[in-house]
């Protein structure tokens, strides 16, 4: 078993953004092998690792075959490249988060700035 900390930092907490980012640090014992964790009593039952496969494969059959749907169906993933829209919402988040300007300005200066007119 070995040591390890570890360190992150909160940005919201109970559904609301914090004023000031906290910092925090954490620490855990990881396991090195199969081994040390049966010896331990944590190694799961068969059901659970049973249980967790079927759920890892079922998740995997779904993402392909929603995938190959919207392929047949011609639906292409919305990208800065390919759609106008995205990048206008992009460029209104990018002037929003300086804080220099209300959403009124930033709307307007995104699709100024890109030549695009909102659909909304």
């Amino acid at each position: 078993m070995e040591k390890k900390t570890g360190t992150s930092t909160a940005n919201n907490a109970y559904g609301q953004a914090l004023p000031t980012p906290i910092n925090y640090s954490f620490d855990w014992e990881e396991f090195s092998t199969p081994e040390e964790v049966r010896a331990a009593n944590e190694w799961p039952a068969d059901k659970d690792v049973v249980k967790y496969v079927n759920v890892d494969r079922k998740a995997n059959a779904r993402q392909k075959a929603l995938q190959a749907a919207l392929d047949a169906a011609g639906i292409i993933k919305p990208t800065l490249e390919n759609d106008e829209q995205l990048r206008l919402r992009e460029m209104f988040k990018v002037l929003m988060s300086s804080k220099r300007y209300t959403e009124e300005a930033a709307r307007e200066m995104a699709a100024n700035t890109l030549g695009l007119t909102w659909a909304e």
